[in-house]
């Protein structure tokens, strides 16, 4: 589980952009080939963001439906049984009109009647009646974007405001994202990683550093009770239920509810390589199970994404984040920017990605 990708076969996967950067991960090397047009559509598991990420880095479109709604009946994995955090195939293509397609397809064939595990619901494309409600997330609250983030952000927003759409801000600082990373750290490894170590260990293989950052560097991943699992699993559904409220009480004295939220997929563009060291922008959807998709906006330009060296990072990943950009490391480097919905609402995410791109010009 790393936001890159590299093996003791391949070695380390590189952007096809740009060599210095990774293509993202884990379905990174899946995000290269359909990011140089090696192919035209691929499939990848997204648990803490690995088939967003990937896809942000290289400029491609990526869907991270909710769980259930795409079946992995006979995939062999770790952890075999491990229901905490779901990982969740996905699409990545290089047009946006796959992604409904692949959806379309696969659940036409209604795996749920060999694979009994999944929610059995046809997909049933989604069409606005009215103009878009968008909340924006700018930030976080524990890590802010980069300046080509920033800028991409509003460039969507401005297309948005123009075309007629409603665009509110969306209040992370209040719905504690750095509880949430706390949370889902833990539930990736109930039992302290031991079984991931163990299988490195056994094949001779060495433990990467972004391996030791998900596993050992994290303060809450520990070897857990059974009783500790099930504490822990009940703080996710209460901090999905406080999220669900303030999702709902957007149509408080009545306004109408929003529609999606967009937000970046990552801190920034692609990262130079082994620095993947901050999850928050996709890791947090999967908590909530809610579905995602990216899409590309723009890349790096030296001259309008320059660095704010007045700005005082709020916390050591802030820091660590800020430290790292200068925009001429990201020559040419694709940004991208994501569009998440409520759980079970798939169709409506992908139909408010379409209604988006018009308002920036796009067919």
């Amino acid at each position: 589980m790393h936001l890159e990708t590299s093996s003791n076969v391949y070695g380390v996967t590189v952007n096809p952009y740009n060599r210095t950067l990774t293509p993202g991960g884990s379905s990174g090397g899946e995000s290269a080939l359909v990011g140089m047009r090696g192919s035209i559509l691929g499939v990848g598991g997204d648990i803490g963001g690995s088939v967003r990420c990937p896809c942000a880095h290289v400029g491609i479109y990526g869907f991270k439906p909710s769980s259930k709604r795409i079946s992995v009946f006979g995939q062999r994995a770790n952890m075999a049984g491990k229901e905490t955090i779901l990982s969740t195939p996905g699409p990545m293509t290089v047009e946006r009109d796959a992604l409904e397609l692949f959806m379309k397809t696969a659940i036409a064939a209604e795996p749920w009647r060999h694979d009994p595990s999944l929610t059995v619901k046809e997909w049933k494309p989604y069409h606005f009646t009215k103009p878009l409600k968008i909340a924006v997330q700018w930030w976080d609250g524990v890590v802010k974007p980069h300046p080509p983030m920033i800028r991409a952000l509003e460039e969507v927003v401005a297309a948005c405001r123009k075309a007629g759409f409603e665009v509110v801000d969306w209040n992370c600082e209040s719905l504690g994202h750095d509880e949430a990373w706390n949370i889902i750290s833990g539930l990736y490894w109930p039992d302290g990683g031991k079984e991931v170590l163990d299988l490195i260990k056994g094949a001779g293989e060495s433990v990467l550093p972004l391996t030791k950052f998900i596993i050992e560097e994290q303060p809450n991943v520990k070897d857990r009770t059974v009783a500790e699992l099930w504490e822990l699993t009940a703080q996710r559904d209460a901090y999905r239920a406080r999220y669900a409220k303030a999702w709902t009480d957007t149509a408080a004295n009545g306004e109408r509810e929003v529609d999606v939220i967009l937000c970046p997929p990552s801190f920034g563009a692609a990262t130079p390589l082994e620095q993947s060291r901050y999850w928050g922008y996709t890791s947090q959807w999967n908590l909530l199970d809610y579905p995602a998709v990216v899409f590309p906006v723009t890349t790096v330009d030296q001259v309008k994404d320059v660095k704010d060296t007045s700005y005082v990072p709020k916390n050591d990943q802030d820091r660590f984040v800020y430290e790292m950009y200068s925009p001429e490391k990201y020559v040419n480097a694709p940004v991208s920017l994501q569009i998440v919905g409520r759980r079970q609402y798939d169709e409506k995410v992908l139909a408010a990605l379409v209604e988006i791109e018009r308002a920036m010009g796009r067919p």
